[in-house]
């Protein structure tokens, strides 16, 4: 009885873990004290020339299951982003695509800066997060 019970139970975990939405970047987290805090930029558009920032990585984020908007993943893309050091997030890419419980889950991803000026971009349309 109580082998049935335990394997129930790590069945049911191994499930549960597996329906998790994951994030990930193309270059190693910071430590702590050098994350970005506070707000994340998202532009769905190309920056203007006059915006001067520096290139820190790519990041991404996908679900495992469900057929939720892109638009749903934002807060781990920049949660993703701010482990970079990063403060804003520009060429943006996403659709759905087959996952292990899903015919449609989400994925998107983009370019992971460091804008100079971060007042600059208040003035374009760009989501924060």
């Amino acid at each position: 009885m109580n082998i049935k019970r335990i394997f129930s139970v790590l069945l049911l975990s191994t499930i549960i873990s597996g329906c998790s939405n994951v994030s990930s970047s193309n270059v190693p987290d910071l430590p702590i004290s050098q994350q970005t805090k506070g707000a994340i930029y998202i532009a769905k558009h190309y920056l203007p020339a006059n915006v001067k920032y520096i290139e820190v990585g790519k990041v991404k984020a996908n679900a495992r299951y469900g057929y939720d908007s892109v638009v749903t993943l934002y807060p781990l893309l920049a949660e993703e982003a701010r482990k970079i050091g990063a403060n804003a997030i520009i060429d943006l890419y996403g659709g759905h695509t087959v996952a292990a419980f899903s015919w449609g889950a989400p994925y998107t991803g983009g370019t992971a800066i460091k804008v100079e000026d971060i007042e600059q971009l208040k003035q374009y349309d760009v989501e924060v997060y």
